[in-house]
């Protein structure tokens, strides 16, 4: 199988789909009105071409998945449920506080796009490690 810094890449692109789809569901079911309104866009406005802006946030999930694949493969993690802990551990310790900078430093200081943001990344990276141990 191809590898990509040592992580099968087939995994990686699996794991990132999954990602992906996470956010799809967050950010387009989900939460879909609490983030049109926190971003002043109406649904007329979000129904224009985003692609270019959808590959690069692609990209990113990508560059999370492989990161969070390297970590668990250098930890040593070999079950889904260790590397959806080292997920958990890794997000509350990095993603969460990451997520914080928007909502201390930005003006409308929102908790519940905070609270968005973060469970997406939570889910995302969850996943991420889960699909990444079973596909090896």
């Amino acid at each position: 199988m191809p590898k990509i810094l040592g992580l099968n890449i087939v995994a990686v692109l699996v794991a990132s789909v999954a990602f992906f789809l996470v956010g799809w569901l967050w950010y387009g079911i989900l939460f879909m009105d609490a983030y049109m309104e926190y971003m002043g866009i109406s649904p007329d406005e979000a129904g224009g071409s985003f692609d270019i802006w959808m590959a690069g946030g692609f990209l990113i999930t990508i560059m999370q998945v492989i990161g969070l694949g390297l970590v668990m493969k250098w930890k040593g993690d070999a079950s889904p449920m260790a590397g959806a802990m080292t997920a958990a551990v890794l997000w509350f310790f990095l993603a969460l506080p990451f997520s914080m900078y928007a909502y201390l430093y930005g003006p409308a200081h929102d908790s519940t796009m905070l609270m968005i943001d973060a469970s997406h990344l939570l889910v995302g990276w969850v996943v991420s490690a889960v699909v990444l141990r079973l596909i090896k």
